[in-house]
């Protein structure tokens, strides 16, 4: 597949940022006129203290994607959770409005949602299915892949670098995910809350998009996990909801067979 890094600048964040692109190439094959046809798209969210290359870098999801009319998408999402922080940048709206719009007027990405996905792992599951949920007319299925289910409570977790998860202990980082989210007693029932805007999706008329979440047997954020499955199961009937746990923890080992799990989920060709 063709490689392309992209420097570009983004007026929801008012700062220069970059986005790593995936797209389809067959080696050995002539370049022929595409006569507008255009590709369907995946956008793929990396993890907190990851950036835009590490899919690339960490998984051999190019090799799973050789030969195939897929273009991956691989934003860099910083440490913004993927949403209109409170005090912090809007890369909610980066993500789901402007990046889509700037990309379209350069590549042959498809406008329809039955050919839009989006996928993450960590920071990046919660920032997919945040974004499914909040705009489902945009995207036909979303996965979330050891989904940070609260960011706002990472600090509380215990820290389990020997199973994947090494956020480092700092104040900083703390002080981070208060700029983002807010008061934490005002999660549950703000536009954070992965719980609050599925309960609003199952509610509403129009799109779903189907929602896959994957996680290991060993990863920390198991419980959070199997507690928001649970949540789905129990009080969302409406929404195409699929949890499923396999061996691995909270690392690339483990994402590197799960992204192949998510896109089989998506119908998307792969290796």
């Amino acid at each position: 597949m063709a490689v392309v890094q992209l420097d570009l600048y983004s007026y929801e964040l008012a700062m220069n940022t970059q986005v790593t692109l995936l797209l389809p190439e067959r080696r050995g094959v002539p370049h022929t006129s595409r006569q507008g046809q255009s590709y369907p798209v995946l956008y793929l969210l990396h993890g907190h203290g990851q950036d835009h290359t590490s899919w690339l870098r960490l998984t051999r999801l190019e090799s799973y994607l050789q030969n195939t009319d897929v273009v991956v998408v691989m934003p860099n999402g910083s440490r913004g959770c993927y949403v209109d922080g409170e005090l912090s940048h809007r890369y909610g709206t980066y993500l789901t409005e402007e990046l889509p719009l700037a990309l379209g007027n350069w590549f042959h990405l498809s406008p329809r949602r039955e050919d839009t996905f989006i996928a993450g792992m960590s920071m990046g599951g919660y920032g997919a299915l945040r974004a499914a949920l909040a705009h489902p007319e945009r995207y036909a299925a979303a996965a979330g892949l050891s989904t940070a289910v609260r960011l706002d409570q990472m600090r509380d977790l215990p820290r389990a670098a020997e199973r994947g998860l090494a956020i480092p202990p700092l104040e900083e980082v703390d002080r981070n995910f208060r700029c983002v989210f807010g008061p934490e007693d005002a999660y549950e029932s703000s536009p954070y809350s992965l719980k609050a805007l599925a309960r609003q999706l199952n509610d509403a008329s129009g799109p779903k998009p189907r929602l896959l979440q994957l996680c290991g047997n060993d990863d920390p954020l198991l419980p959070a996990n199997e507690d928001l499955a649970a949540f789905f199961a129990n009080h969302c009937p409406n929404l195409d909801h699929t949890f499923q746990i396999d061996p691995g923890m909270h690392n690339f080992d483990y994402w590197d067979q799960a992204i192949r799990t998510a896109l089989t989920f998506f119908g998307l060709p792969h290796a």
